[in-house]
């Protein structure tokens, strides 16, 4: 089956995570989710909810013992740190729940799509999509974040062993999670792109045709029925990833709303001349940063490709409308439905996810970065208040 082999380097990764269902069968008539693989999801979704209520707990009840630079920060960089944590916990916890509760809504798709692949095949599609040097630098920078992270955490912070353990635990699941699902999510959403982009180019052929011919009506209404179809494997491969979407982008907006304020605050420690700590927030900082705009710009690309490609369609069959009469009741149908309702990937139908969405997203931190830099100096001269006091 095409599609798995596709997908075949992400999809064991995301088995192991249990963001791809462990499935069984040759062919598309035997694939199936079978008992050992939906056991394994709910396995795997339990160990995390349990640690997660454990971590989650833990953080919440005793937030000052998670301080990195306990001297340096105040109260709104510790609730905001707290509330941060608290997000990643929640965020790889419902992208794993999620994609246990919809695993065989996930597999009846990826059935769909290997059926359609032996239309496609037959009729010369030979395309395949690789990501390699795209998960090299999505995986360098979940690793540099890891990495800067241990050596602030264990090495330039008070916190103790046991909270140091949970932290940089939290952190790994996080990333482990939201890298192998960005990628996972890409490499799918670029392979239906592909298979719509050959469609679309021989549907572009027929207004290069003789309309007369009857085998150009077949063809052409065979080819109406395929790409209505991919029309609803996208929507399904949509609500299949809506939740993690969601959450993820939550966490993600939030992460770098918090780390840019902070990288604000160690530059305002800094003109005070408290330079060690801001090397240490500092850095911490920008790696989130930079890690998470990578990721999120990984999914708005494909999400953003995807659906340009699917609703070209509607443009393309628009200029195959005029070639010939009978044509036109075919197209009719088609178009009826695509001038209505544009595809969009959505994040579980709150936002739409494409290009647009980065500058949103960068829009509303420069709002929220505002805000939380009044309660800094509203905090800062209330301090000196007191000192002065």
């Amino acid at each position: 089956m095409k599609i798995f082999q596709d997908i075949g380097a992400i999809a064991r990764p995301s088995q192991i995570c249990a963001l791809l269902p462990l499935y069984s069968g040759d062919d598309e008539e035997s694939f199936r989710l079978g008992r050992l693989g939906r056991w394994y999801g709910r396995l795997v979704a339990l160990a995390v909810l349990m640690s997660s209520l454990a971590f989650g707990e833990d953080v919440l009840f005793a937030s000052r013992e998670y301080r990195l630079v306990a001297s340096a920060q105040g109260d709104t960089e510790e609730i905001n740190r707290t509330i941060e944590t608290l997000l990643c916990i929640v965020s790889y916890t419902m992208m794993v729940l999620s994609s246990m509760l919809s695993a065989s809504q996930h597999c009846r798709t990826l059935r769909d799509i290997a059926k359609i692949d032996e239309y496609l095949v037959v009729n010369g599609f030979r395309e395949n999509y690789s990501c390699r040097n795209l998960s090299i630098l999505v995986i360098s920078a979940a690793s540099a974040v890891l990495a800067v992270a241990f050596y602030y955490i264990h090495f330039r912070s008070g916190i103790g062993s046991k909270k140091q353990v949970i932290l940089l635990l939290v952190y790994f699941l996080q990333l482990l999670y939201s890298t192998v699902f960005a990628l996972y999510l890409r490499t799918i959403l670029m392979t239906l792109a592909q298979r719509i982009g050959f469609l679309n180019r021989k549907l572009d052929a027929f207004g290069l045709q003789d309309s007369g011919n009857v085998e150009n009506w077949r063809a052409l209404s065979n080819l109406i029925e395929v790409l209505c179809k991919f029309r609803y494997i996208t929507e399904s491969m949509n609500s299949v990833a809506g939740v993690a979407l969601l959450f993820y982008f939550g966490f993600s907006f939030y992460t770098v709303t918090n780390q840019s304020y902070l990288a604000f605050a160690t530059l305002t420690a800094g003109s005070s001349g408290s330079q060690g700590e801001v090397a240490d927030t500092m850095g911490l900082s920008c790696a989130w940063v930079l890690a998470e705009t990578l990721t999120m710009a990984v999914i708005c690309s494909a999400c953003d490709c995807l659906a340009s490609e699917s609703n070209s369609t509607a443009q393309i069959l628009a200029r195959v409308y005029g070639k010939s009469k009978q044509f036109q009741n075919l197209i009719d149908k088609f178009l009826t439905k695509s001038i209505k309702q544009d595809l969009q990937f959505t994040a579980y139908g709150f936002f739409s996810i494409d290009y647009s969405t980065l500058f949103k997203i960068f829009s509303a931190v420069t709002t929220y970065l505002v805000i939380l830099i009044q309660f800094k100096q509203l905090e800062d001269s209330k301090a000196i208040d007191i000192n002065q006091a």
